[in-house]
């Protein structure tokens, strides 16, 4: 047990008695931590649990005070001040959090995220929307936090705030796949594995085994076949009773004519019909066998399943044969010696079947062709004037519309070539995937890139966002042509670091 598990104990004692010890065991292994290894940083989400737990036993007020004294006890509150910094600010909102003063904490917060913007006042927030139960603004502040500070460079605070975001919801994909990929670009793969058995974890324990063997197949293919994931695989195994999960069943193929239809089981005959005695002496060959009110042996039933599957697999043989190679089908041949091929695109007047046969040559009548119907002609349409569009488009205010504004805008400026088209796609993109439309953000770029702008932003854009949607070989075939331009370009830092992202992905 560490000095701050010790104070930390103390606190306890003052409050609970007797019951501390194992009080405090339980809750900080519920945050994944021991009393050896718990740290300043888990003393605020351990003073959080014991305010909800103890409110139960002690009421609001008294597990308030508890839960403010752990914070203070355990440095938390108490650390030296240094001149300048906005610790005290923090403090005050931490005051208010571990009270119960929700409103208020999260609106002290916001201010400090709004000045400051450290991984403190983010996390801060997070944990404050979450206790308001508003865990779609807290996973979505994180990831706004973490972006800016993968933008900077800054690593270490984007995978702090990712952390975070597991921690408050430890199921959701997107914020765990984040990590991962963040920890994996770092090159701490040990990390980055033990997170992929986290999730994996927390799957089986809903007795989801399908999400955890996808996750799993994830990982492999993220990380390759490393000792750690393996490991992962034998316990999802023993968890599922050691068989991977059922296969769909095969699809079942109807049979053609020249295929004989397999005979259904027919159920034994009744005692009155089978005594009766036959007429004549039983053929000693019979062509059609006839089935026998005896009950059959297992062995007999389970050749008679494996003749059924073998019918099964003929005819699907038959069928694939029919669709790779018609010119097979001599009646087909035949039949259709003297047809034409008429596509969607051709304009025909066929009215009635009469016309149709006529056409394919069925009916010994020689073929009409039908002169092809005038094509309308296209007026041309009016030059557009790019400043009156762009007038049109005003802001209300509203977060969606403004992005819809700027895509539209983007999409003038791109289609008349007009100089401003980079800083609008650019801008347009960024604005789409904070709103997480990475479909919407990649038509935007594609369109960018498709109308021969040359931007290094752009193609670095579009391979985060080919990332976000799971199209890792169009990521990696990307990271690797972006990586000989900026090399091209003399950048050979930057080009390193893209040419490493796609050995990663």
């Amino acid at each position: 047990m560490n000095a701050l598990a010790l104070e930390l104990l103390g606190v306890a004692k003052e409050y609970l008695g007797p019951a501390a010890p194992a009080f405090l065991s339980r809750e900080l292994h519920a945050l994944g931590v021991s009393a050896n290894t718990v740290e300043t940083t888990h003393v605020l989400p351990l003073a959080e649990r014991a305010r909800q737990t103890a409110s139960q036993v002690m009421g609001s007020k008294k597990a308030g005070e508890f839960a403010q004294a752990l914070a203070q006890r355990g440095g938390r509150l108490g650390q030296p001040r240094v001149a300048g910094d906005h610790r005290l600010a923090s403090e005050a909102a931490a005051k208010l959090f571990v009270s119960g003063h929700l409103r208020q904490a999260e609106a002290a917060y916001r201010e400090l995220v709004r000045k400051y913007a450290d991984v403190d006042a983010i996390g801060g927030l997070a944990r404050t929307l979450q206790s308001l139960e508003d865990s779609a603004a807290a996973l979505s502040v994180l990831r706004e936090g973490a972006g800016a500070f993968a933008r900077k460079g800054d690593r270490v605070s984007a995978i702090a705030l990712l952390g975070v975001a597991v921690e408050i919801a430890p199921r959701d994909l997107a914020a765990h796949r984040r990590l991962a990929a963040a920890l994996a670009n770092q090159g701490d793969l040990i990390s980055a594995c033990e997170e992929y058995g986290r999730f994996i974890d927390v799957a089986l324990r809903e007795r989801d085994t399908r999400r955890a063997w996808l996750e799993l197949a994830y990982g492999r293919e993220t990380l390759g076949d490393l000792p750690k994931l393996l490991a992962i695989a034998d316990r999802v195994a023993a968890a599922q009773g050691g068989a991977m999960p059922t296969p769909p069943p095969p699809a079942r193929v109807a049979a053609t004519l020249s295929t004989p239809a397999t005979p259904r089981p027919v159920p034994p005959a009744p005692a009155a019909i089978t005594a009766a005695p036959a007429a004549k002496p039983a053929a000693p060959a019979p062509t059609i066998p006839t089935p026998t009110p005896t009950v059959a042996a297992p062995a007999s039933s389970l050749s008679r399943e494996a003749a059924i599957e073998a019918q099964h697999r003929s005819a699907l043989a038959a069928a694939v044969q029919a669709r790779t190679h018609p010119q097979a089908q001599a009646s087909s041949a035949v039949v259709l010696k003297n047809a034409e091929t008429m596509t969607h695109a051709e304009h025909s007047d066929l009215v009635d079947p009469a016309q149709l046969l006529a056409r394919a040559g069925l009916n010994g009548k020689p073929m009409v062709h039908s002169a092809p119907a005038p094509k309308p002609r296209r007026l041309a349409m009016p030059p557009v004037d790019v400043e009156t569009e762009l007038a049109r488009l005003t802001t209300r205010g509203n977060v969606a519309e403004d992005v819809a504004v700027a895509d539209v805008r983007a999409t003038i400026l791109i289609g008349a070539h007009d100089p401003r088209a980079p800083e609008a796609a650019l801008d347009a993109a960024r604005k789409l995937m904070a709103l997480h439309k990475l479909h919407a953000a990649s038509d935007v770029l594609l369109d960018f890139i498709g109308a021969g702008f040359a931007d290094r932003e752009a193609q670095r854009l579009l391979i985060e966002v080919n990332c976000e949607l799971g199209r890792r070989e169009t990521a990696r075939e990307k990271c690797q042509l972006l990586g000989t331009a900026y090399r091209l370009d003399g950048q050979g830092a930057v080009a390193e670091d893209v040419e490493r992202l796609a050995r990663i992905l």
